[in-house]
C-alpha cells in the first residue's frame, strides 16, 4: 500500500533538505529544525488553550499566534535551504518586518502586564505554566540557531536570530499576562522547609 507519510528515505538515519543535501538526523541543522517543530506544536497548543480559557484580549492573541505558526514555516524553509536554491520564491525567510511585528505584539502585552521587580519562580495557573514551557523551547531554538550559524556556512540570517530572541521575550510576557496580576515571585510568602 502506498503511504501518504512514509517514504522510507530516512530509514538509514538521514534526511533531505530543500537544497537537496542529505544530512544525518543528528546534524545541528536537523536538530534546529526539530526544535522549531516543537515550538510550532507548543504554540498551537497554547493558541487552543487561550481560546478555550477566554483570556481577556484572546481574539488579538489568537490572530497573532496563528501568524506565528505560519512564520515558523518561513524560518524552517530558509534554514532547510542552505544553498538558497529557493531564495527567489515569495515569502522566503524571516525579515526585519517579521521582527517588527513580533515587537509590536510584545509591546501590546507589556502595556497590559505590569511586571513585579523580582524574579518569577513559578506560574500561578496551568495556562501560564504551559506558556513557560514553550518559552524554554524557544530559548532552546535560539541556542540551536546559534549552533547552526557557528557550525555551517552561515545559513542563519540576522533577522532570524533576532526573531528567536524576541520570541522568547514574547512568550515570557504572555505567560505573565495569562496570570492576570497574580505572580509567584522570589519575595512571595512561603514556608521554609524544615528537617
Amino acid at each position: 500500500m502506498h503511504s501518504q507519510v512514509t517514504t522510507k528515505r530516512g530509514d538509514d538515519g538521514t534526511t533531505d533538505t530543500f537544497s537537496g543535501a542529505s544530512l544525518s538526523k543528528a546534524h545541528p541543522l536537523i536538530e534546529c529544525l526539530g526544535t522549531l517543530d516543537t515550538v510550532r506544536a507548543q504554540t498551537a497548543l497554547i493558541r487552543l488553550e487561550i481560546t478555550r480559557s477566554a483570556l481577556p484580549g484572546h481574539p488579538a492573541i489568537d490572530a497573532f499566534l496563528l501568524w506565528l505558526l505560519h512564520t515558523y514555516f518561513l524560518l524552517g524553509a530558509s534554514l532547510a535551504d542552505q544553498e538558497k536554491k529557493q531564495a527567489n520564491t515569495p515569502h522566503h525567510g524571516i525579515s526585519a518586518t517579521h521582527v517588527q511585528r513580533l515587537e509590536e505584539a510584545q509591546a501590546w502585552l507589556e502595556e497590559r502586564t505590569p511586571l513585579p521587580r523580582v524574579f518569577i519562580v513559578s506560574a500561578t495557573n496551568p495556562l501560564a505554566a504551559q506558556i513557560d514551557v514553550a518559552t524554554t523551547f524557544v530559548r532552546t531554538l535560539e541556542r540551536r540557531l546559534v549552533e547552526v550559524k557557528e557550525s555551517t556556512p552561515n545559513p542563519v540570517s540576522a533577522p532570524s536570530l533576532a526573531f528567536a530572541n524576541r520570541l522568547s521575550d514574547y512568550f515570557f510576557l504572555l505567560a505573565r499576562y495569562a496570570e492576570e496580576g497574580h505572580h509567584h515571585t522570589t519575595k512571595s510568602p512561603f514556608e521554609a522547609p524544615t528537617g
